[in-house]
């Protein structure tokens, strides 16, 4: 007799499966190298890092620092060319960069 899963039961199985979590972490490793060369490019006397943590079925790459959202995406800076005039310093996409998303 047939069974028929449901899309979830069948997502559910295979992104448990061994060999699949395997690829899953290798792809997040790839990532946070072309991350740390990115990053690299840019620190000066900063702290910012790059860190890999495995959770039971993905993997997650962070940026790791006070700004890391003003240095993925932008920020504006207050008086940094002309006094009480706003200036957009663009973000670096470390991360989204790495990641193929731009």
């Amino acid at each position: 007799m047939a069974y028929v899963y449901s899309d979830r039961t069948v997502n559910r199985i295979v992104s448990h499966l061994d060999g699949v979590r395997a690829a899953v972490a290798d792809a997040a490793l790839e990532i946070a190298a072309d991350a740390e060369a990115r990053l690299a490019g840019h620190r000066e006397t900063g702290r910012a890092r790059i860190e890999v943590e495995q959770g039971r079925v993905d993997s997650y790459v962070y940026l790791v620092d006070e700004a890391a959202l003003s240095i993925e995406f932008g920020h504006w800076v207050e008086g940094a060319y002309k006094p009480d005039v706003p200036t957009y310093v663009e973000g670096l996409y470390i991360i989204s960069g790495a990641a193929g998303l731009i």
